[in-house]
This record gives structure tokens, C-alpha cells and sequence, in this order.
């Protein structure tokens, strides 16, 4: 409730009016009673801020879970869940709060409050507690830790400004920005607040793109330093020499510790990046196997590069001997008129014509490559969905396919009436027995909205014989908690597989 300054100046009033009439003693009193005025005031604005506060917790215990489901369910890794859920109640409870009290200040301070215990305490605990991927080396990036934090943060003071201002009202906001410039220690605070806003804009951007958790863990220890862009091969080489493979035999135990880069392509007018390893860099005449990394809605290939740091993350498993060189190829399934294209063809897209028909052939051409017995795809939540349902199309262009906490049953809003035909949970009796490729199946535990699906694909693949599987479960929800692991156990799967050396096995049709 609202208490008129009337009210709360009324003991300091009534004091004053006895200290006349009765002197000193009454001065004394009335200092008393105009301390009691502003502790009356000053506990109208705490009980405002712990209003604010306990309200976010509150519209946490309500509408967390609910919310949290929704943001996932349109695609959205658990941790971006977690953080546009803690935004948005956020601003609902600082503008419940807000128009409800009048006091935008302490409103905003109780939001902030409220904010740093639904999300960045639960988010610090977690990451603390999280192991790190096995079989990786890393880093503590003592500045994911401080910047991480600050990003929320800043995220936290747009959504308290936001909610209060729907609450209060921008007027009585504007009303009191004169006041606030003719306070000196405002000028000093400024250039404080600026540096921390550029410091902290950078985290905040990473925390929606990619989940603050990514920014915590460096795994390019070892791997040779930074990503770096170099051009893409200005000379075609094929995977098949005129008298047949490639059989160089390099010093790989020197050449697999050479750091691998980013090359960018553009294929039939979309974006592709593509992971070259330092073999390839220092000796460009063995062939190598592929493999195509597919994002999931919304996403890009940047999220491969950024949230799974995936260039450290190979340069590691490719030196230390668990996976062969090769190349990995993340092309862009997103297209102009829908970001959701579930990497099909549809009515909105053929992305998978592109994949196979455009991409592959133009891989193979400009790069040495072994051709199908060597090449893989894979993907997490929609792009594993898509990484299977492409192989399950295409038995004779893949010979190893992996879902990271992906589904099986396609979408009829993208498919219409070909829902069935892109279901892999119903399509993969229909390949062949020869034609059956291994299959690596990831989940995290605590992903209940997508696990019970790959649970149930994984029952599906054994009851049809479809022996060449493998199914894990990892810590985490629907995010890169989960999605890392699951993609660097598939990949020491595929390194067995595969062998260390695939380039000295003659390939099969390719």
C-alpha cells in the first residue's frame, strides 16, 4: 500500500509542534520524532523491495516450471530457458509490485534481488557443481565467471526498468531525471556504469545466444590457440586419385597435434563453415573423413563454434588420438522465409536436397574426402531430428548418423500429409538390413521433454534388429550441459569406428 508523505511525516510534524510548546525537552523530542519519520519512510521502501523480491520468487513457484517447458518446447536449450523465464517474471512481478507501491526505485532494487536468487545464485550453484565433459582438458575462464554473472545482470536492470515502468509509469521516471543530474556523485558513477555496460554487454549477448554456461570452461587448452578464418582451397581436389585412393602415410602422431581452423563457403547461395584439421593445413593430399554438424531452431552454425567451442574441442580429441582427422562441415539449415525448416523438404524449403545434392558433392570436390564409407552426420534437439531422418533417406550417402537430445516424429505444421514419411520412429524399419548404419543416441537426465522420445526410438531401433546402436544417457537438461558430452562420446564411438587412420583402408563407394 501507498502511504501519503503526509502520513509518514506526522510524527516529525507532531514532534516539532510539542518541542514549541513545551521547550527543550520537547526539542528533544521532536529530533526523536523526526528520526521516527524517516524510519518510517525508509520501511515503506524495504517492505516495497522485499515485496518485489519475494514476488519474483513467488511467480517462480507459480509459473517457472510452465514457462520454462514453453520457452523449451519452441526450441530453446534449457539454460536460455532458465534465463528468459527469470526475465520475463521478472518484469511481470516488478510491475505488479510497481503499480501496487508507486515506488519505482525500491521496486526495481527488490526485481534486481529477486533476480540474483531465481537465477544468477541457482545458475553459480549449478555451474559449480556441474562436472566438466569427459575426457577433455579445460580451463576455469575466471572471466565467464565474473563477466557471466555481470551479462545477467545487465539483462536483470532492463527487465527491472522495463517492468517498473509499466508499474509506475515512464512519467513520474522522467520527472525525476533533473533531480538525479544535479547530483554530483551521479557524473562519477556514469563512466563507472558505462564500462560495466560494455564490459557486461558482450556476456549478456552469449547468455541468450548460447546459455551463460559456455562461457565458464575454455577447452582450446592445448589445442594451439584461437580460431582462425583462412581461405577456402582455391584448387578442387577429389577424394579419388585416377589410379585410385590416396595412401600417403604422414608422420601423424606430429601432424594430428596441429591445430585445426574455420574456413567459410557459401554453397548454392547459403552459409557454410567448415572445420579443417592441421593435417589437412600441412598435407593436403590424405583423404579424410567428414562429418556434418547440424544446429537446432533457433540456431546457426556459429552455435557449434561458440557454445560446444568446437575447435578446441576436436583439435583436443584429434591430437590426443581418439578421433581421426576430419573434416566437419556446419551448414546453415535457416532459410529466408522460416528458420524452422526441421533441415526437410517441405512446402517452406528442400534443405535436405540442398544437403545432399549441393553440399556434399561440392565437400567432396574441394576437399580430399573418402567418401561415404567415411562420412557422418549428426545434430542436436531439430538437427538431430534432422541428422537422422536425412540418413534414414539417404543409407547410401551416410554411413553413421547421432542425435543429441533430438525427437523422431516429424512435424505436420512443416510436412502437411509427408509427416509419416519424415518420421524416423516409423521410417527406420523401412532400411534395409545391409543397409543399416550405427546409430549413437544421446539424452541428458533431466531433459523431460525430449528424453522419453529418444528413449522410446532407442526401444523402436532394438525391436526391429536394428542392432548397431548405441544409447547414453548424461547429467544436464536440453543444453550444451548435455549436448557436449553427448557429442564428444559419439565422437570417441565414431573414432572406433572409424579407426585412427581410415585414409590407409581402401573406401568403399563414395
Amino acid at each position: 500500500m501507498r502511504l501519503h508523505p503526509a502520513v509518514t511525516d506526522l510524527p516529525r510534524r507532531a514532534a516539532g509542534l510539542v518541542g514549541r510548546v513545551l521547550g527543550p525537552p520537547g526539542r528533544a523530542l521532536a529530533r526523536a520524532g523526526r528520526a521516527a519519520g524517516r524510519l518510517a519512510g525508509r520501511r515503506i521502501e524495504i517492505v516495497v523491495a522485499v515485496a518485489a523480491g519475494a514476488m519474483c520468487g513467488v511467480l517462480l513457484w507459480l509459473l517457472g516450471p510452465g514457462l520454462q517447458g514453453w520457452f523449451v518446447a519452441q526450441g530453446m536449450d534449457s539454460q536460455r530457458a532458465d534465463l528468459l523465464s527469470a526475465m520475463v517474471l521478472v518484469i511481470l512481478a516488478t510491475a505488479i509490485v510497481g503499480a501496487v507501491s508507486r515506488r519505482a526505485g525500491a521496486t526495481r532494487i527488490g526485481g534486481l534481488l529477486g533476480f540474483i536468487g531465481i537465477q544468477i545464485i541457482p545458475f553459480l550453484i549449478q555451474a559449480a557443481n556441474e562436472p566438466s565433459t569427459p575426457g577433455l582438458r579445460y580451463t576455469e575462464d575466471i572471466s565467464g565467471w565474473i563477466l557471466q554473472p555481470l551479462g545477467m545482470l545487465l539483462l536483470a536492470v532492463v527487465c527491472v526498468i522495463v517492468g517498473a515502468a509499466l508499474g509506475v509509469g515512464l512519467a513520474r521516471d522522467a520527472a525525476r531525471i533533473p533531480a538525479l543530474l544535479r547530483r554530483r556523485w551521479l557524473w562519477l558513477a556514469i563512466p563507472i556504469a558505462i564500462a560495466l555496460i560494455v564490459a557486461a554487454s558482450g556476456a549478456a549477448i552469449t547468455a541468450l545466444q548460447q546459455g551463460p554456461f559456455s562461457a565458464l570452461r575454455d577447452y582450446s587448452v592445448g589445442s594451439g590457440g584461437p580460431v582462425t578464418a583462412v581461405a577456402p582451397p582455391t584448387q578442387p581436389s577429389g577424394s579419388m586419385a585416377p589410379d585410385g585412393p590416396v595412401t600417403a602415410t604422414p608422420d601423424i602422431s606430429l601432424l594430428r597435434q596441429l591445430p585445426g581452423q574455420i574456413q567459410y563457403l557459401n554453397i548454392g547461395a547459403h552459409p557454410v563453415d567448415v572445420y579443417v584439421p592441421g593435417l589437412y593445413l600441412s598435407d593436403s593430399s590424405v583423404s579424410l573423413p567428414v562429418l556434418y554438424l547440424l544446429h537446432g531452431t533457433p540456431g546457426q552454425p556459429s552455435d557449434w563454434i561458440q557454445g560446444a567451442q568446437l575447435v578446441g574441442v576436436l583439435n583436443q580429441l584429434i591430437g590426443d588420438g581418439d578421433i581421426p582427422p576430419m573434416f566437419v562441415v556446419l551448414p546453415n539449415g535457416d532459410r529466408a522465409d522460416t528458420s524452422d525448416t526441421e533441415w526437410g523438404n517441405s512446402a517452406y524449403a528442400q534443405v535436405e536436397s540442398w544437403l545432399v545434392d549441393e553440399v556434399v558433392p561440392t565437400i567432396d570436390s574441394d576437399y580430399p574426402t573418402l567418401g561415404a564409407e567415411y562420412r557422418g552426420i549428426a545434430g542436436l534437439s531439430s538437427g538431430g531430428y534432422g541428422a537422422v531422418n536425412i540418413a534414414i533417406h539417404q543409407p547410401s550417402t551416410f554411413s553413421f548418423a547421432a542425435s543429441y537430445s533430438g525427437y523422431f516424429i516429424g512435424l505436420s505444421s512443416i510436412f502437411g500429409s509427408q509427416w509419416r514419411a519424415n518420421s524416423p520412429l516409423y521410417t527406420a524399419a523401412g532400411v534395409p538390413t545391409p543397409e543399416r548404419f550405427p546409430i549413437y543416441l544421446g539424452a541428458g537426465t533431466t531433459d523431460t521433454l525430449y528424453r522419453p522420445d529418444t528413449t522410446q526410438f532407442a526401444n523402436t531401433l532394438a525391436a526391429i534388429g536394428w542392432t548397431n546402436c548405441e544409447y547414453q544417457t548424461v547429467p544436464g537438461g536440453h543444453g550444451w550441459v548435455a549436448w557436449e558430452p553427448e557429442f564428444v562420446n559419439s565422437l570417441n564411438w565414431l573414432g572406433e569406428l572409424w579407426g585412427p587412420t581410415p585414409w590407409l583402408d581402401p573406401p568403399g563407394t563414395g
